[in-house]
C-alpha cells in the first residue's frame, strides 16, 4: 500500500492525482504510521511536502483557520470554500501527528489553529461540534473569505496592505472571480510580528461582512473524530 502511495504521489504539488484535489487525511496518517513501524523517510517526506502544500495554499484559511473541504486545482489554490468538520478533525491528527514526527512548525501552527477554529467556528451552545459551514455567502461563493489589492489596503493601510498583498499572493487579476484572489501563504513572513498583527486585522474586518451558514446538526461520530 505504502509502495502504491508513492507511485501515484504529485510531486510537484503533493496530494494524490490532479483536479479537483481532496485533501487525503486517510492515506497520511497511514504513511505517518508506517514511517513510525519501518523508519522510511520517502514516507514523512511525502506527508511533510503534502501538509506544506496544503497549509500554504487557499484550502487552508490563512486568516480564520481551517481547511476547506477540496481544491478546483491542482495545485490547492482555489477551494470549495465548505467547510466540513470531519475534515478538519483528520487533518488535526495529521498535522499534530507531523509535529509529533518532526517538530515543524508550521505543522505546529496549523494544528493549534485548526483546533482552535473547530471550538471557535463550529463550537454548539451545547458543547458539541456542529457539522459544517456553507461555501457561498447570500449566494455566492466565497463572498466572506477573498480579498483584493485595494480591499487590503482599506483594512490595513498602504504599507501593510501593499505587504499582505505580495505575503498573501494578492493579485490585481485575481486568483478566484472578478478580480478577487482566495489568500495563500507561499512562504513565511520576515516579520512575524507584523503578520499578527495583520492577521487580526483581517479578522475584524471580515467578522463585519455576511457569514457563510451554518450546519448546527451534531453528528456524534464527526464530534469522535475531533474529541
Amino acid at each position: 500500500a505504502a509502495r502504491s502511495l508513492l507511485a501515484a504521489y504529485d510531486r510537484d504539488h503533493g496530494g494524490f492525482g490532479g483536479a479537483p484535489k481532496f485533501p487525503p487525511h486517510l492515506e497520511l496518517l497511514f504513511l505517518l504510521r508506517y514511517h513510525q513501524r519501518t523508519g522510511d523517510r520517502a514516507a514523512l517526506d511525502l506527508v511533510g511536502h503534502t501538509c506544506a502544500a496544503m497549509a500554504r495554499g487557499g484550502m487552508y484559511d490563512q486568516v480564520g483557520g481551517g481547511f476547506a473541504r477540496y481544491a478546483v486545482d491542482a495545485t490547492w489554490t482555489v477551494p470549495h470554500f465548505e467547510k466540513m468538520l470531519y475534515d478538519n478533525a483528520l487533518l488535526l491528527r495529521v498535522y499534530t501527528g507531523l509535529w509529533r514526527a518532526t517538530g515543524d512548525p508550521l505543522a505546529a501552527r496549523v494544528a493549534a489553529s485548526t483546533a482552535a477554529w473547530l471550538r471557535t467556528g463550529l463550537g454548539t451552545a451545547e458543547g458539541g461540534l456542529a457539522a459544517a459551514l456553507d461555501a457561498d455567502t447570500a449566494g455566492v461563493e466565497g463572498l466572506t473569505y477573498v480579498w483584493r489589492p485595494a480591499q487590503l489596503r482599506s483594512v490595513l493601510g498602504v504599507a501593510d496592505g501593499d505587504w499582505a498583498t505580495e505575503l498573501f499572493g494578492v493579485t490585481e487579476v485575481g486568483t478566484f472571480e472578478h478580480g478577487t484572489s482566495v489568500l495563500r501563504l507561499p512562504r513565511d513572513p520576515d516579520d512575524w510580528d507584523r503578520y499578527r498583527s495583520v492577521l487580526r486585522r483581517l479578522a475584524g474586518a471580515r467578522a463585519t461582512r455576511p457569514q457563510p451558514g451554518r450546519d448546527d446538526k451534531v453528528v456524534a461520530a464527526w464530534n469522535g473524530l475531533a474529541v
